[in-house]
């Protein structure tokens, strides 16, 4: 069975580190820490061993100049585009050149073959690029709206959201940089994401979530498998593995895969206030 590819949860490769990608293509294969127990291993990145190369960006700008090796393999895009002001991505392209991306990458490849993630919503003023103070949730949902619109015109209609996991040391990073925001409570979430299923539905979107039973409960609301074996076979033929990936979190959906990224060494340079990476 073809190995998926997962490049990669752990650091942002397409932005920061695409000479290291190329040039482990090019060798066909690449070395690999594990972050747990620090062992290396290799993984065959061979074309005709690998099903399907799932890149993680925010900037997909070097797959747009040179897609180099890259065009030696079935390629799926999970493209986070959220629309947060400096403050909480002090580093992250400004949203209308991602959106053009996101336009691009849609016509050279494939509406399908690209993830839009929304994804983590957190509630708050100085978040926020247009903040509505009185309402915290009108700001997220006035940008949610504003990009569903432009980015289903380009025929994307998958979209991935979730709320703000609060990691111990995210959780100190927010309050070290004095940063206010709302904890919704479980009712609140329900409220916000209906209405964003509302918002998506106008725009033939449907909204994907990943290890979160309360917004799986919101109808709608579909559960998400952001690494989905029998969605990359649906695309690309040829069979991957549809077993559960036993690495990620509880209840999380996703496929079997192998991760070339690593968080030592390869630090995301996007500079996110709120990463569970940094």
């Amino acid at each position: 069975m073809l190995e998926i590819i997962s490049c990669s949860r752990r650091t942002d490769i397409p932005a920061f580190y695409y000479d290291w990608l190329q040039e482990s293509l090019k060798n066909k294969y690449v070395m690999v820490k594990n972050p747990y127990n620090k062992s290396t291993y290799m993984v065959n990145l061979a074309p005709e061993r690998v099903h399907s190369i799932c890149l993680w960006s925010k900037s997909f700008t070097n797959v747009l100049k040179n897609p180099g090796y890259l065009s030696l393999y079935n390629l799926y895009f999970q493209f986070t585009i959220t629309g947060y002001s400096k403050f909480l991505e002090p580093n992250v392209v400004d949203t209308n050149e991602v959106v053009k991306q996101m336009e691009q990458l849609a016509e050279r490849y494939s509406p399908q073959q690209i993830n839009w993630r929304f994804d983590p919503i957190i509630l708050s003023i100085k978040g926020e690029q247009s903040p509505t103070p009185d309402n915290f949730e009108r700001a997220r949902l006035n940008m949610f709206e504003a990009l569903c619109r432009d980015i289903s015109s380009f025929g994307v209609n998958r979209c991935t959201i979730s709320f703000l996991c609060l990691y111990k040391k995210v959780e100190q990073r927010m309050k070290a940089s004095k940063f206010t925001y709302l904890i919704p409570s479980q009712q609140q979430q329900i409220e916000l994401v209906s209405q964003l299923v509302e918002i998506a539905d106008k725009y033939g979107t449907t909204i994907y979530t990943c290890t979160s039973p309360i917004i799986e409960g919101v109808p709608g609301v579909k559960k998400g498998h952001c690494i989905d074996g029998a969605y990359l076979e649906e695309l690309f033929g040829k069979r991957a593995s549809h077993a559960k990936d036993a690495g990620q979190r509880k209840g999380c959906g996703c496929t079997r895969s192998r991760d070339i990224g690593a968080y030592s060494g390869q630090s995301c340079g996007h500079g996110c206030l709120y990463c569970y990476a940094r």
